[in-house]
């Protein structure tokens, strides 16, 4: 017998989804290379820092309301008995991205912490400036890395649990329509 989630698990997983998604994806395309028009290297610096502080704060939380609907929210099970192989890799890429959410915030923790106030000289989200110290150069390099890894890995979640959902469906009907819908 197919296990079910409530409708509120489901919901509060893809919200979760969707903001790591949306939130990462803003900051990495928009965020990250407009702040080149700021004129000062420290000043760009304090912004990207104080900007992702603050969404990092929502995105890692969105990632741990995930991953707990998944695996305590009964996602996981009721998934593994439409197919145990889209589940298993869904809960890989759930996992990994977890560890990247986690560690994303954790370096730009570590950027800001450079200077007073977050004011970190950079070129833009993703390049260090000359002056930029080397710890958090590194910490930056490593940040822009971890962004897109957790950006390919909430995508393949979202498309294995479409496909999942899909499965869903095409189990509820019954033979006729499976043959004839």
């Amino acid at each position: 017998m197919t296990q079910q989630a409530s409708t509120r698990v489901r919901s509060l997983h893809k919200v979760g989804l969707g903001t790591n998604l949306g939130g990462t994806v803003f900051g990495l395309m928009a965020l990250n290379p407009t702040v080149k028009r700021i004129g000062d290297r420290s000043e760009r610096g304090r912004v990207l820092n104080e900007a992702w502080a603050r969404f990092q704060t929502i995105g890692v939380l969105a990632m741990g309301v995930t991953v707990a609907m998944w695996r305590l929210g009964g996602l996981k099970e009721a998934e593994s008995d439409l197919d145990a192989t889209l589940a298993g890799i869904k809960n890989l890429l759930l996992g990994g991205a977890l560890v990247t959410t986690v560690a994303s915030a954790i370096a730009g923790m570590r950027i800001a912490w450079r200077a007073p106030e977050g004011a970190t000289p950079v070129e833009s989200g993703t390049e260090p400036a000359p002056e930029t110290p080397e710890e958090a150069a590194r910490s930056q390099r490593l940040s822009a890395f971890l962004g897109v890894a957790t950006v390919a890995q909430v995508a393949g979640v979202l498309g294995l649990s479409s496909a999942l959902e899909v499965r869903a469906v095409e189990r509820s009907k019954g033979p006729l329509s499976r043959l004839f819908g």
